[in-house]
């Protein structure tokens, strides 16, 4: 049996997984199988008490392709195999949170992983909070982002594989925080910018929301 580490938030011991995943952004696939208890359940009753863990481990997950599977264990209902797709970055970037999700042998791509890694070391190592980023309010973050694609797409079409000497007059921040280093790297880090911008926009608008106005 397995789950991702999100199953340790108590909010699954009080809520329907559907109603605690789909708000985060996942379509949500599940299986449920009745446990065989019964000896009137035949071999499946005799493969159970023989293996409990392997019974479990071979029950079908019908989850359309694309999804992957988040968790599959025993609770009071059965067996419960739970199976997403990330609908957008966020949604994805939590996927990655466990690593077990985000390693190379994972069904999800590096890609996405490095960018969590890069927005918890810009939070974590940095210093940036989530308090910091509120304060951009004129696009800030998106502007820097967009420095970081730029040089990474003209590093990619002049076949340049260093970015260290290149500069930008969009830059919105102060100048020693410019550090662009390779196409890939600068990618990262503009996709962390992004995701970064994009949660500064949803904690404005959830303010507004709460006060009655617009963000």
């Amino acid at each position: 049996m397995h789950f991702h580490l999100l199953f340790d938030h108590p909010l699954f011991e009080e809520q329907p997984v559907k109603d605690v995943l789909e708000p985060f952004g996942f379509l949500v696939h599940t299986n449920t199988y009745e446990l065989p208890l019964d000896e009137s359940d035949g071999e499946a009753f005799t493969r159970y008490q023989a293996n409990p863990l392997a019974y479990i481990e071979q029950m079908e997950n019908t989850a359309p392709t694309g999804y992957t599977e988040i968790a599959r264990l025993e609770n009071e209902d059965g067996i419960l195999i739970v199976s997403v797709l990330a609908k957008h970055v966020f949604a994805q970037l939590l996927l990655c949170a466990d690593s077990t999700y985000a390693g190379d042998n994972s069904r999800v791509s590096s890609p996405f992983s490095d960018v969590y890694r890069e927005r918890m070391r810009q939070i974590t190592i940095e210093e940036f909070s989530r308090e910091d980023d509120d304060g951009y309010t004129k696009g800030e973050l998106a502007t820097a982002a967009s420095c970081y694609a730029s040089v990474a797409g003209l590093a990619i079409q002049k076949g340049w594989p260093q970015t260290e000497r290149v500069s930008t007059s969009d830059w919105p921040f102060k100048r020693h925080w410019w550090k662009p280093t390779d196409p890939r790297r600068d990618l990262v880090k503009a996709g962390a910018l992004i995701a970064a911008e994009i949660e500064r926009l949803d904690r404005a608008a959830a303010k507004a929301a709460a006060a009655g106005g617009d963000a």
